[in-house]
């Protein structure tokens, strides 16, 4: 026999394509590679977004500053330490920030944004911003500049558009003279800032010769004498010395625990994007079994039939990567379309899509990587069979089931240590426990099928028989097991996700429920900005208040954000009924009420865990807390971060006055009487302040809903990367159960012309079909439901966030019945356009 060339084995391929059978499978192919190649994409661009958001203020804004003094409270400081600071030599300039949390509400709607006063012939962004500033003499004008995204959101997009801008509890009413585009101040368009000059931000804030930063360019030659003058300056003045991009390295811890746990769910979503990939390559496998069978007995060699794979897989790989691209940058930006707007509260988070070309490269070469894999399965059976003596098949089977034992438990072995020893290694157990559902999946597929085997004999269906013999054939095997594998891990990424969700969701509303229960009726600023309680506002007259009938008891809550070391904090100082923010649920460490007896009488507080840890503090040990005015405290416990990733300080509301040298309330608590109706006591608080216009009357009940909202927000790119997961199952469960059905026609031609007719064959596929699926989606489900608790487990201890650790069978349920129930009926007019096929008569072509 001749051996042919590589001209006759193209020749081959070519024409192999040519026919309409392999051409569809090949279709299917690339739809699958290009899901994979998609969840990965989305994935990858959801993790590295958000860190890229805060880096932009100081890095535009502000140009080269190389220090800052930094406030240690929302008051500030004051503005004659500028002076100071401009007369140190080798101070090239300083320039002058006050920053404070508004709520800008324009035509359109409102939004809770940072308002930047600045110095505006000091702002570097390039000199555009200048340039553009001077050439409308915005410098003395009372008015503001918003990036035109935010201005087109609220509805202030026209030409000197009205907004109203509320600090506190103080409105004012202003113009917007600027609308800034990329072009004017680059990334941070998509930052939710709004820019005046200094002296117009101080008169709305009501901060007259209060300053909150000062940013310093200095002379390097003079670094050595510079730095110890200025560092002397903030210790004298109670301010932070710090770096120019502080503020970046405190975004970076406030967001470390997201970016761990995003990190988490972004590695295991690029593990089913791959696996979806391979298994729709897998499907393929009997196709490429064919074609290598027909070519070596033509003369083709070893490395022929190689180079003919490995073209087959660059071709796919080529054509899946292209479409998967375009369709993950358009699930990227339909499905993560926001930032979560909890942070926004103390940082200028933007809506910005980063794609880099890390992600981009992950996700291709994981494409690739896929189809080369999957078109070379074939040859480790083919091209090894003539090396191996056909008698050793039946021990080499069971050495290979053997093999998948073994390694399946061990995996779990890795899994449950990793839940119990290392939650942090949760990425390496998930991975683990991937491995393990694929390892013993073909043991628990066919103990299934044998279950279902057992009921269709009782039941004496032909269409069901057929189905359990088409199941256990040999040559359709990685077939079944690559369908019913992406229907696994379909409904194990979705149950994760969900599950995980589910814990944390109730953790925080849990956590919320104790904050917003230290009061029946909150009065604080109206707007979004308020929500937290960390904006002060000048004190009112609450005598009128005090005296509606129904009000037990008045209380002053005070709060803000407090930066210590690397963190900004969240301080809370409730006035009233400690006992319900310190309950036992949210301690991790300490007796509750007597810490709650010991904050409220001074000089005690309660840390969260990782700040007291990273301080190296105890229960009962004394600290400095660096507050506007050090003060000398004890811990008297540690508990969650209640919410806010960097972690939380618990004081009493006097405590906060003296640390903070301020009696200004960021709200008013207020306990009705036994048997008072809430909302009426509301009501008549209501009419109260209605001299007030800037102050809102609320629930605890209405306070919890906000609080609940804003919790959705802070979970929403689990939400999103779950259902990112259930959309590309969706995607990849159609290539598969599509290329199925396609693949079956000749088998349904050839059982026509045995005398099945048609509706019995439909019955056939969808039998066949539902079994495949329900396997995969019940073994999803239980591997899920434990990827559950170690997803759960490591978002607490990386995270600090309060988490009810509880199994959520009700969402491996849902998963099941969903994914099973809607690609059944995805199925059916497909199986009965495939059932059409006219009858003849040879090989079955498996």
């Amino acid at each position: 026999m001749t051996r042919m060339g590589l001209s006759g084995i193209r020749y081959i391929y070519e024409a192999r394509l040519g026919a309409r059978a392999v051409l569809a499978q090949e279709g299917f192919a690339v739809v699958g590679i290009a899901v994979g190649v998609a969840l990965l994409l989305a994935s990858q661009i959801s993790s590295t977004s958000l860190s890229h958001s805060e880096a932009q203020l100081n890095t535009q804004l502000l140009g080269g500053a190389q220090v800052q003094l930094d406030a240690r409270g929302p008051e500030g400081f004051s503005e004659a330490l500028l002076g100071q600071v401009r007369a140190v030599p080798g101070v090239r300039v300083a320039l002058p920030i006050l920053e404070r949390q508004v709520s800008l509400t324009g035509p359109g709607g409102e939004r809770s944004v940072d308002l930047i006063g600045v110095d505006l012939r000091l702002v570097h962004v390039g000199g555009r911003l200048h340039s553009r500033f001077a050439a409308q003499q915005f410098t003395s004008l009372p008015a503001l500049a918003l990036p035109e995204p935010l201005a087109v959101e609220i509805g202030a997009a026209g030409q000197l558009a009205r907004v109203k801008v509320q600090i506190g509890a103080r409105v004012e009413k202003t113009l917007v003279a600027a609308t800034l585009r990329e072009a004017d101040i680059g990334a941070l368009v998509h930052d939710p800032i709004a820019i005046a000059p200094i002296r117009y931000a101080q008169s709305v804030a009501g901060a007259l010769g209060r300053l909150s930063r000062i940013f310093v360019r200095y002379d390097p030659a003079r670094a050595s004498t510079v730095r110890p003058a200025l560092a002397r300056l903030a210790a004298s003045s109670n301010v932070n010395y710090v770096p120019g991009q502080f503020d970046a390295r405190l975004f970076a811890v406030a967001i470390a625990p997201e970016s761990k746990s995003e990190a988490l769910f972004s590695g295991i979503s690029a593990l089913v994007g791959f696996m979806f990939a391979l298994n729709a390559m897998l499907l393929t496998v009997p196709a490429r079994r064919r074609l290598i069978e027909d070519v070596i007995p033509d003369g083709a060699t070893r490395w022929m039939t190689i180079q003919l794979l490995l073209l087959d897989a660059a071709l796919l790989g080529v054509l899946g990567c292209i479409l998967g691209l375009v369709l993950g940058d358009f699930l990227s930006s339909a499905v993560f379309r926001s930032t979560p707007g909890y942070l926004a509260f103390a940082f200028p988070v933007g809506n910005m899509r980063i794609v880099t070309w890390q992600s981009v490269t992950l996700a291709v070469a994981a494409g690739f990587a896929a189809a080369v894999i999957g078109v070379l399965w074939p040859v480790r059976e083919i091209l090894t069979r003539p090396l191996r003596p056909r008698a050793d098949s039946a021990d080499h089977h069971r050495a290979w089931n053997a093999a998948l034992l073994t390694g399946g438990g061990l995996c779990l072995l890795l899994t449950t240590f990793t839940l119990v020893a290392d939650t942090h290694a949760a990425v390496v157990g998930n991975i683990a426990l991937v491995i393990a559902l694929l390892c013993l999946l073909p043991f628990l597929f066919d103990g299934l099928v044998s279950a279902f085997a057992c009921v269709s004999h009782r039941l004496n269906g032909v269409a069901s028989a057929i189905a359990v013999t088409e199941l256990r054939t040999p040559q359709t095997r990685v077939r079944s097991l690559a369908i019913a594998a992406t229907a696994a891990l379909a409904v194990f990424g979705v149950v994760e996700f969900q599950g995980v969700g589910t814990n944390l969701k109730s953790g925080l509303e849990s956590s919320i429920r104790s904050m917003d229960a230290s009061a029946d009726i909150w009065v604080l600023p109206s707007g979004g900005s308020s929500l937290q309680s960390t904006v002060p506002f000048k004190a009112i007259d609450i005598a009128a208040v005090a005296s509606v009938p129904g009000v037990s008891r008045l209380g002053l809550y005070r709060g803000s954000f407090l930066d210590w070391s690397e963190r900004r904090l969240w301080v809370l100082a409730p006035a009233l009924d400690l006992g319900h923010l310190l309950a036992a649920d949210q301690l991790l460490s300490g007796n509750p009420r007597l810490a709650a007896a010991r904050v409220q009488a001074g000089g005690w507080a309660v840390l969260s865990k990782a700040l007291a840890a990273e301080h190296h503090l105890h229960v009962g040990e004394a600290f400095t807390l660096p507050s506007p005015r050090p003060q000398r405290m004890r811990v008297a416990a540690l508990t969650t971060n209640l919410g806010w990733p960097p972690g939380a300080i618990v004081l009493s509301s006097n405590s906060y006055a003296q640390a903070w040298a301020s009696g200004d309330p960021s709200a008013y608590e207020i306990q009705t009487t036994p048997g008072a109706s809430v909302a009426t006591v509301r009501n008549l608080v209501r009419g109260a302040l209605k001299a007030q216009p800037g102050l809102a009357v609320e629930s605890a009940t209405q306070r919890e809903q906000r609080h609940y909202a804003v919790t959705a927000q802070g979970l929403s790119r689990l939400t999103q990367i779950r259902l990112l997961v259930l959309i590309a199952a969706g995607f990849a469960l159609v290539a598969a159960l599509g290329a199925m059905i396609w693949q079956r026609r000749d088998r349904v031609a050839e059982l026509k012309s045995e005398g099945y007719g048609e509706l019995v064959l439909w019955r056939w596929l969808l039998c066949e079909a539902a079994v495949l699926l329900t396997a995969g989606c019940l073994i999803g489900a239980i591997f899920g439901i434990y990827a559950q608790l170690l997803g759960s487990h490591f978002l607490a201890t990386v995270t600090g966030f309060p988490i009810v650790f509880e199994i959520e069978p009700i969402a491996a349920i849902a998963s099941f019945a969903m994914v099973s129930v809607v690609a059944i009926l995805m199925l059916v007019l497909p199986g009965l356009r495939a059932v059409r096929v006219r009858p003849r008569t040879g090989g079955s072509a498996h």
